[in-house]
């Protein structure tokens, strides 16, 4: 599936609009939404649920966000995937998970929770949210290695996410 149209500037205008830590670290990214959302995003390691499991997931719960994360990998993909999931909290997405997976994960779910964390796990990045929140992943992930004097990009990049400039109206004259 071909991205979409616009996905890059859509998710930059939203990574715009959040305060984001200096410098850029997941855990301070992580605090930054517990505090610009009023609830606490707790960080786990995804227990082993198979082949077909997926390597993240986010389920929001009554009071706690929850983002579980592949733990048999690197550090630096560690950090995508949560980067990734943390994307689907401020892109306010939804989706499906398989009940099996999720009642595996948190045995003790009331129905109730059940039917909230339905939509938080995903399998395939091909809908528009899973581009969407692996866009916000690479763009964050971008900001956490950015040295502006080895890699001008990358700083260009974290400027204008950090310090976003609005855009002027031109008039004719």
């Amino acid at each position: 599936m071909p991205l979409p149209r616009g996905l890059r500037k859509r998710c930059e205008g939203i990574l715009a609009g959040l305060d984001l830590p200096h410098p850029f670290t997941v855990d301070g990214f992580r605090a930054s939404l517990e505090q610009q959302r009023g609830r606490p995003i707790a960080m786990e390691p995804l227990p082993e649920l198979g082949r077909d499991a997926p390597c993240g997931l986010w389920i929001a719960l009554p009071s706690i966000d929850v983002v579980f994360y592949e733990q048999h990998t690197s550090p630096a993909h560690q950090d995508l995937i949560k980067l990734h999931e943390l994307g689907h909290v401020v892109c306010g997405h939804t989706g499906v998970f398989e009940l099996s997976h999720l009642t595996a994960l948190l045995p003790d779910l009331t129905p109730e929770m059940v039917t909230q964390a339905m939509g938080a796990g995903r399998t395939s990045y091909d809908t528009v949210e899973e581009q969407e929140a692996e866009m916000i992943a690479l763009l964050l992930a971008d900001l956490g290695g950015a040295d502006p004097v080895t890699d001008p990009a990358a700083g260009r990049l974290a400027e204008s996410l950090l310090h976003p400039v609005r855009s002027r109206r031109w008039r004719k004259r």
